[in-house]
Formats: structure tokens, sequence, C-alpha cells
């Protein structure tokens, strides 16, 4: 597994340092622990810049979740300059609900997610994500695997890095 908390609050730490000061949220499915380590990795950026939480919106790890929770988040007044999604799929239905409202990406609203799924290079623009090594992670559990079945009692939790990947839907926010 990548450290879901230290990359949400890498991806974090970049929109504050891109100037924004509003960031809204949007959670994972709450089945998941990834879900509460990356809405933690979100609020200990804030906090570590000295900043409030943005609104937060439940969201389901799917596209339309991510759509309605962010229709709900672009509706708080004042609105956010950037939405961090807690996976690809969702930032995609931020995108579209931002679109709806006229707003242009990443011009009005900066948006990032989380996975670096194929969606994320498909869509425009191309979503700014954090990416875990999936080929490389499923070649480690695989080797667990084969460890625990020789040794019922081996094997263990394998962290591996993850890495931020900048693409066109992330910039500074426009200044009034």
């Amino acid at each position: 597994a990548v450290d879901d908390f230290a990359a949400a609050r890498a991806l974090t730490a970049y929109l504050v340092r891109l100037g924004h000061r509003r960031i809204g949220f949007i959670a994972g499915d709450p089945a998941y622990r990834a879900s509460a380590d990356r809405c933690a990795g979100y609020l200990h950026a804030l906090a570590d810049a000295g900043l409030a939480p943005g609104p937060m919106e439940q969201g389901l790890f799917s596209f339309q979740s991510g759509l309605e929770a962010a229709t709900r988040l672009l509706a708080h007044a004042p609105r956010c300059t950037a939405v961090f999604a807690s996976n690809d799929d969702m930032a995609a239905g931020v995108i579209r609900a931002a679109c709806e409202r006229g707003l242009v990406v990443p011009r009005d609203l900066s948006v990032c997610g989380f996975d670096d799924t194929p969606i994320a290079r498909q869509i425009y623009p191309a979503l700014t994500t954090v990416r875990q090594p999936t080929s490389e992670m499923g070649r480690l559990a695989t080797l667990e695997l084969l460890e625990r079945i020789r040794a019922p009692d081996a094997g263990c939790m394998v962290h591996v890095e993850h890495a931020l990947i900048f693409r066109e839907s992330t910039r500074p926010p426009n200044r009034p």
C-alpha cells in the first residue's frame, strides 16, 4: 500500500503552495481505511499551513458520487478555489459539476484526485493526482502471499512510494 496519509498531505500542501487558501475536500467511501487516511492527510496539511478546512462532502469513490458531492460543495459561499477528491473518478465528477456551473478548470477551480487511473489522463483537462505504483504493489502482494503459503505466520504489510503527478487541472488561483 502507499501511505495514503502522507500522499494526501503532500497533494494538499502542493495546492497551498500554489496559493489556494479555500480548498474543498470530497471524502471517499467510509468503509475503506484509505478514505480516513486521505482525509487526515488533507486536514494535517491545512493545519500545517495555518488554514481552516474548506467545505467537505462525502463521496463513495464513484463518478456519480463525486458529481453529487461537488454540486453540494460548489454551492458553498465563498466558493473554493480548489477541490481535492479522494480518487480520480470523483475528481472527474468535480470537473463535470464545475463545467455545469460555468466554471473553467483550472482557471476558476483547480481539481485534483488520487490513484492516477486511466481517466486522469483521458479527461480534459488532464488531472493532477497521486500515482500509486499498482503493478509493483501487485508484484509485492504476490510475493507476500507466496511467503504466507510457505509459512502461515509470515507475511507483512509493505509500503511503496507514491508520486505526485502534476497535470493541467491545477494552477494558482485567480486573484480578484
